[in-house]
């Protein structure tokens, strides 16, 4: 306190007298006070005295060139800076100044070409590489910022020079190397939760989500304070890996201190969903629309939840909620849709579809759920030609081949049914319900029956009790001549379903054992069950 009273009486003596009677020493220091009181225009003045005295004093140049700046007279400071630097070509501080004169003009380029003479003559000064690379990244020359950085030595490296590197590598959507940067950055600080985030940060960028749940929770432990977007960040990634457990407990720590936090309210609802806690995820998708009304989001999930709860007005209702808010909410649209055909109004669901694809819905989905419509009309022709649309749109639609499939298969068109669960087989290799119907059909061709036997084989591998399986396994080896084999599959095959076909079968098997009375009792049995099967009548009426 001393020593700024007496450089303040000092100022004050100086400032009595006039500056033909100062030196220049006197008038820089006079002007050093003046611009600390912020009087940066008089200390122009006092400052180009003193330069007129002192001409080749660097530090009454750099002081009139930083004041200049200051009032936004750059080009002044800068020919000043420049002035300086004939007599001392050498000096880092100069042109440093002359740079920030530039800057101040917003003319990257030549402040560059001053941090890069500055570079030449102080190679070992971290700020000058640090400022430099700043100035590229400015220009949006992000491989120029790192190859000055690149040039720093390794011996005067720090770890924020490794992280630095990394951001900027990642700017290139070069995630590897940004990985490599934060490594080499972590290695020479392993506390370092700055270069785990940079390197989680990496992973996450590359869609490596293990990794970068990895790196992120060590981050998480390494800080000393909660990080609350590391945190909203591990919820999501958490739910994007079905680590339900995990978004609870995080998603309650957020919670502790960010309780009005609807995203994580949302993510919660939804954990408890997939956990299937269903009431516990309405409470939190509640709690989300209340803190925001506008959140459809939420508002679909109640309504899906309800939707499978077979509570079909209060699905309806929050549909028609959040599709006042929200019309373009296409998913909305399409469980409107589903809630309608549940209710039976057909004319709401067709008009909820067609709403969903004049928004930009998956068009083959439209034209399937359609001619599930349609279907559920009985208006087969119909429903035909929309599963048709569809197959047009993706051949590949499995939902859209199944009901094609199963609607020939129902409507007499069994050529084509039997090609379309063809095709599900080559596009889904487990789906048992093609499986089996493609072996089955082998079957009654008395066709391919070894490779028949091995469809059914693989759809009993996925149903091992499904009876209608078991029976199309004992009618392949019915046709392959195998009938004890055959004789044990079918009566398990009854265990499970009873079905006039598998005791029609059961009875045929029975008939090539020799057992007359087991067969006739099979047929019998089947006729209560199918009375007006003609061909069952024959049967049993042939039976000696």
């Amino acid at each position: 306190m001393a020593l700024v009273n007496i450089l303040g009486f000092l100022t004050l003596s100086l400032l009595s007298y006039s500056p033909e009677d100062l030196n220049a020493y006197e008038l820089f220091s006079i002007g050093t006070q003046l611009e600390f009181e912020g009087k940066a225009e008089e200390a122009i003045e006092y400052y180009k005295n003193a330069h007129a005295m002192a001409p080749h004093s660097t530090e009454i140049s750099i002081s009139l060139a930083g004041a200049l700046y200051s009032v936004q007279r750059f080009d002044e400071g800068i020919s000043y800076a420049r002035a300086a630097l004939v007599a001392e070509p050498q000096n880092v501080r100069l042109h440093q100044i002359a740079a920030l004169g530039y800057l101040g003009k917003r003319d990257l380029p030549e402040a560059i070409k001053y941090y890069e003479k500055t570079l030449e003559l102080a190679p070992r000064n971290m700020e000058l590489y640090l400022a430099s690379a700043s100035l590229y990244e400015a220009s949006r020359k992000i491989a120029e910022a790192i190859s000055i950085l690149e040039r720093m030595p390794l011996d005067i490296r720090t770890p924020e020079i490794y992280i630095k590197l990394a951001a900027l590598a990642g700017r290139m959507n070069d995630h590897m190397s940004a990985i490599e940067y934060a490594r080499q950055g972590y290695a020479l600080d392993t506390t370092s939760a700055a270069a785990l985030i940079s390197i989680a940060t990496g992973f996450d960028m590359l869609g490596v989500q293990d990794s970068a749940i990895y790196y992120y929770e060590r981050a998480h432990v390494e800080m000393d304070t909660f990080n609350l977007n590391l945190a909203l960040r591990l919820v999501d990634l958490y739910t994007d890996a079905d680590r339900y457990e995990q978004v609870l407990i995080t998603a309650e720590q957020i919670l502790n201190v960010a309780p009005l936090n609807g995203h994580v309210r949302r993510s919660l609802g939804f954990a408890h969903y997939k956990l299937g806690k269903p009431l516990a995820a309405l409470n939190e998708f509640y709690i989300a629309l209340r803190q925001d009304p506008s959140d459809t989001y939420s508002a679909f999930y109640l309504a899906r939840i309800y939707l499978e709860q077979d509570e079909y007005d209060r699905a309806r209702r929050e549909i028609d909620s959040a599709l006042r808010i929200n019309p373009e909410f296409i998913e909305l649209w399409i469980y409107l849709g589903f809630a309608a055909i549940e209710k039976g109004d057909y004319e709401l669901a067709g008009h909820a579809f067609t709403e969903a694809a004049y928004r930009g819905a998956d068009l083959a989905q439209v034209y399937y759920l359609l001619g599930a419509i349609k279907e559920s009309q009985a208006a087969n022709v119909d429903a035909y030609f929309f599963y048709k649309k569809a197959l047009t749109i993706e051949p590949g639609s499995i939902s859209a081949l199944q009901a094609l499939a199963g609607l020939a298969s129902r409507i007499g068109r069994d050529d084509e049914a039997f090609q379309t669960f063809e095709r599900i087989v080559e596009i889904d290799t487990v789906n048992a319900v093609a499986l089996n119907y493609v072996g089955y059909t082998y079957a009654e061709r008395n066709e391919r029956l070894g490779y028949a036997l091995a469809l059914i084989d693989r759809a009993l591998g996925i149903e091992p009790d499904n009876g209608y399986y078991l029976d199309s396994r004992g009618w392949v080896l019915y046709r392959m001549g195998r009938y004890e084999e055959a004789l044990q599959d079918l009566k398990r095959a009854g265990e499970f379903a009873e079905d006039p076909v598998i005791l029609e079968h059961l009875g045929d098997v029975h008939l090539e054992l020799g057992d007359r009375e087991a067969a006739r009792a099979a047929y019998e049995r089947a006729l209560e069950l199918d009375p007006g099967n003609a061909g069952l009548k024959h049967k049993r009426d042939s039976v000696p």
